[in-house]
């Protein structure tokens, strides 16, 4: 295995996916049940595809992608900037997750701080791996930059039809029904 393969920002990335993936295992609300018998705890993929499961599948695939290349494995290499993305709105709906809570009974455990705390810290590996690529923050501004991350041109992607044939007679119009 070799690290030096994988960029300050992937290894940040990696890092912090995968807290984030073991942090969706642990409990992120929990219900004391008194006397009838303990506490119920529910996790990320308890509480919603959204607000947890998406993000923890997303960081598991970002880690393994960016990982692969420090085993010799050659994989498809995503834009940066996906990696911000992810990061950026992990963070975002797990802490709109935390903020929103569950019914009354139910309390917030330490998982949902450990995800939202990895979150975070995978959204600056994403940072640094955009700005390694080359990225600046006046890119985000900018749509066909951003388009272009992509791969794609800054124009339309399509090529326009071909020109009529030139000379001769135009086709008769379709008769009516």
């Amino acid at each position: 295995m070799d690290l030096k393969k994988i960029s300050r920002g992937g290894q940040i990335f990696i890092v912090a996916g995968l807290v984030y993936f073991i942090a969706s295992f642990l409990a992120w609300y929990s219900v004391d049940l008194g006397d009838f018998g303990g506490d119920i705890s529910f996790n990320a993929w308890d509480v919603g595809f959204l607000w947890g499961s998406l993000w923890a599948l997303l960081f598991l695939v970002g880690a393994v992608l960016l990982a692969l290349p420090a085993f010799g494995v050659n994989a498809p290499k995503l834009p940066a900037i996906a990696y911000l993305v992810v990061g950026a709105l992990a963070t975002l709906f797990t802490l709109l997750k935390l903020i929103i809570g569950e019914d009354d009974p139910i309390e917030t455990s330490f998982g949902i701080f450990l995800a939202l705390v990895a979150a975070a810290v995978a959204t600056y590996g994403g940072f640094l791996l955009f700005k390694e690529s080359g990225g600046d923050l006046g890119d985000l501004r900018d749509p066909n930059k951003l388009r272009s991350s992509f791969g794609a041109s800054g124009g339309s992607t399509m090529t326009p039809p071909p020109p009529p044939p030139s000379g001769g007679t135009p086709p008769p119009p379709p008769p009516h029904a």
